[in-house]
């Protein structure tokens, strides 16, 4: 159990106690103060435990390649620098406004232009502090198998779309083209309905939010097993794109002006951002300084998220692989003691 957690129990304890006190008084009041004091030295026995160190947490993003990097990360700080961690569950939007509030400390995927307005408010009040970067030179876009471009070789962009809308309906979109967006609650989503409605499509096409990156990925699947249509969104790397034969439809280039106009134009090469909260510097220099070293490029993740797909494992399971199979990488990043540190975990770790 982590510090944070202990002291959520203790203040449990502590609100019962009171609640009791306040109705029954006396011997009540007694149960209030040794609750109080129960929960000052389990508060400080994990204190001392832990070196004074509080837990480092992690936003925990619902997608691979951000569940990976976590795991690797958490792996390093935990083993390497001595810190307990803890991951919180989400999506961009909700975890974004945790580590504003300071519940999380890292975010290790902020993907830019997709989150840039809130990005640029937290780092301009100085609420949050760029730490990294991560998964350099990537790409997002709309997307349809290769075997429907060559079944059809006048659609190549975007624009060409409303000449094959049949070609994508389904049962369920009423004569729309079906189309896959970002789930709910990622930035993309909103960003993909401003391109669209710029594009004078989102009329003709019905917007899926596929609950989840396992949900998109068998949904692909299964398209690719009757040679159907499909349509959506995909970025860069990512399992959907190094596993399906895709091919990307074309948008007008990216600028500047024609994205601040409803964004009606292609997206820029995506720039993805280690960002935390403002205290960690201070708190914990250490671990500033190491995610500002971080070094987990495409190939990496793509090698490792590959492994992962082809062998139906857990991110947990796949950052124990990088960890054992990428120590030219991660060992480039970290000083040696600390390296040392993290191989004796590894041994120790089934």
């Amino acid at each position: 159990m982590t510090m944070k957690r202990i002291v959520s129990a203790a203040l449990a304890v502590l609100v019962s106690a009171a609640l009791a006190a306040a109705c029954g008084g006396g011997e009540d009041e007694g149960a209030a103060q040794q609750a109080q004091s129960l929960g000052a030295q389990v508060v400080a026995q994990q204190q001392e435990d832990s070196g004074g160190k509080e837990p480092i947490v992690f936003s925990d993003l619902n997608w691979p390649s951000a569940e990976i990097q976590n795991r690797i990360a958490g792996f390093i700080v935990e083993h390497g620098y001595g810190y307990e961690i803890e991951y919180i569950p989400g999506e961009t939007i909700s975890l974004w406004q945790g580590l504003l509030n300071n519940d999380t400390d890292i975010t290790m995927e902020i993907w830019l232009p997709n989150h840039q307005a809130p990005y640029d408010k937290g780092i301009a009040d100085g609420t949050v502090i760029d730490a990294g970067h991560s998964l350099a030179d990537n790409w997002q876009g709309f997307a349809i198998p290769q075997y429907i471009k060559d079944q059809n070789p006048g659609l190549v962009s975007v624009l060409d779309l409303p000449d094959y809308v049949e070609i994508f309906a389904s049962a369920e979109s009423h004569g729309k083209a079906r189309f896959i967006n970002c789930l709910s609650g990622w930035a993309c989503a909103q960003n993909n309905e401003e391109k669209l409605t710029s594009y004078g499509l989102i009329d003709q096409l019905d917007l899926v939010d596929p609950g989840s990156t396992a949900a998109m990925i068998a949904d692909l699947d299964a398209a690719f097993n009757a040679g159907a249509a499909w349509l959506g969104y995909i970025w860069g790397p990512s399992i959907p794109a190094s596993r399906f034969d895709l091919y990307v439809l074309e948008e007008p280039a990216y600028g500047e002006e024609c994205w601040a106009a409803g964004k009606s134009c292609a997206y820029p090469t995506a720039e993805i951002k280690i960002v935390v909260h403002k205290s960690l510097p201070e708190r914990a220099p250490e671990i500033y300084d190491f995610l500002a070293a971080w070094d987990f490029s495409a190939e990496s993740y793509l090698d490792t998220a590959g492994w992962m797909d082809a062998n139906d494992e857990t991110p947990d399971a796949a950052a124990l692989w990088f960890l054992r199979n990428k120590r030219d990488v991660w060992k480039g990043f970290l000083p040696q003691d600390i390296a040392e540190k993290v191989e004796t975990a590894l041994a120790d770790t089934s």
